[in-house]
């Protein structure tokens, strides 16, 4: 089975197992905490990924982070039941499922809003107001800069992409001045 679909069951049971929606940005900083440390810690990575490795000295290993980061329960008991289950490598999988899922049930989205110069605080907070109202949804954006766009802005929201860039204004217009000069 593919490692997203175990990873999406896993991050599903996490959710499911958190009823209330005041928990869920407490659940996700721990699994992203849990996850950045198993990511960067190469050593305690390849303690808690080993097989050769008996599974009741990698889970002693992991108790004692778990006693040092202090994450909810639900959150502890995810973590052992991966590496219990020889799957604690799926651990960032979970976590980037999770982020989502929890930015579905607290109707987030983060959008990735692209200019050709940097926005100022108000530029940014009136796009971010407009972008709340597009989507439905409370938007936390990442801005970047490119200035192969030429100007406006392009914002893409999950699967959407909003495209209000000169460049593909420019584009637009010479496509329709091209159709009608073939017509």
């Amino acid at each position: 089975m593919n490692n997203y679909l175990i990873a999406e069951r896993y991050a599903k049971a996490l959710s499911a197992s958190i009823p209330d929606p005041g928990q869920l940005d407490a659940a996700l900083a721990a699994v992203s905490g849990l996850n950045e440390l198993y990511r960067v810690e190469r050593g305690l990575r390849n303690t808690l990924a080993n097989p050769a490795i008996d599974v009741d000295k990698r889970a002693a290993v992991l108790a004692g982070v778990l006693r040092a980061e202090h994450p909810p329960q639900v959150v502890a008991r995810l973590a052992e039941v991966l590496l219990r289950r020889g799957r604690i490598a799926l651990l960032p999988e979970v976590a980037t499922v999770f982020a989502a899922i929890v930015d579905e049930r607290l109707n987030r989205a983060t959008g990735l809003v692209t200019t050709t110069v940097p926005l100022t605080d108000s530029q940014q907070a009136r796009l971010r107001g407009a972008l709340d109202t597009f989507s439905g949804k409370t938007v936390t954006m990442e801005c970047a800069v490119d200035r192969e766009i030429l100007g406006g802005v392009v914002a893409r929201i999950g699967g959407t992409v909003i495209d209000g860039s000169l460049r593909t204004r420019l584009e637009r217009i010479k496509k329709a001045l091209l159709a009608e000069e073939t017509s």
